[in-house]
């Protein structure tokens, strides 16, 4: 489960893993800004327990509104956010926060994103945006450069064998190797031409190996999980591999 960000921002744009993990990750969001329920010392929103938790978490908050197409229609309309955002003007009915999910975002069309981009950009202090995406590349940059982003990992699947020797390789590679000898092995990597999926799996499952041997290299280990960290998120921008496999070794090097 990830952790939620504290404190929070006034928008974020949820991206990767699944449909269903995305809306779930926005119940918490929803439910964090609004939750009014003792917390223990050091602890943070949602409690799950108060009232606005439990209205948030059964679909009944009064000051949770949600944006999505119309049945009969594949795209958000520019009247639909024009009616947020008019909406986002108006005080919270209960809560201190009035949040607004857009699932999906990526369905606005540019009419639409632009529209939203004023109250993105200087709406009340009480309005919070929550955008999911399953291909953010199709929002504005204008729009994502506007929001924090949290990037779900890839739904879980049993990794192969293969894929796990491999990804152990490159880790104790990354760990321990030389600029040379990982400039080579990514060089050689590129080389294969790599479906985005096929490297995402990849790094990911390389991230899970340099976590097991942190103990051994703290310090380059930290910096090798930040470096596969920042490539899993920027992952759903579909990057090319050798964008991605140099950004990396820039990172390390």
């Amino acid at each position: 489960m990830i952790e939620l960000p504290n404190p929070l921002s006034h928008a974020y744009l949820i991206t990767g893993g699944s449909g269903d993990s995305r809306a779930a990750l926005a119940r918490r969001l929803t439910a964090a800004y609004l939750c009014q329920g003792e917390l223990p010392p050091g602890g943070s929103p949602p409690c799950g327990k108060c009232p606005p938790c439990r209205k948030a978490a059964a679909g009944t908050h009064p000051d949770v509104v949600c944006a999505a197409p119309a049945p009969d229609r594949r795209e958000i309309a520019v009247d639909q956010i024009r009616a947020l955002r008019s909406d986002a003007y108006i005080r919270p009915n209960e809560g201190r926060r009035k949040v607004y999910v857009i699932d999906p975002a990526d369905a606005m069309n540019p009419a639409a994103q632009n529209a939203l981009l004023k109250v993105l950009e200087d709406g009340p202090a009480y309005a919070a945006f929550l955008l999911l995406a399953d291909q953010p590349g199709m929002l504005l940059d204008t729009v994502r450069s506007r929001c924090e982003l949290l990037a779900l990992p890839p739904e879980e699947t049993p990794p192969s064998p293969e894929l796990v020797e491999r990804a152990a390789s490159l880790a104790g590679l990354l760990l321990g190797g030389d600029e040379l000898a990982c400039a080579q092995a990514l060089v050689e990597l590129e080389l294969e031409r790599p479906k985005q999926d096929q490297l995402t799996a990849l790094l990911g499952e390389t991230e899970n190996q340099v976590s097991r041997r942190l103990a051994g290299c703290p310090k380059r280990g930290a910096q090798v999980l930040q470096a596969l960290k920042v490539c899993r998120e920027n992952g759903v921008y579909r990057p090319s591999a050798g964008h991605t496999l140099g950004w990396l070794l820039t990172q390390l090097f």
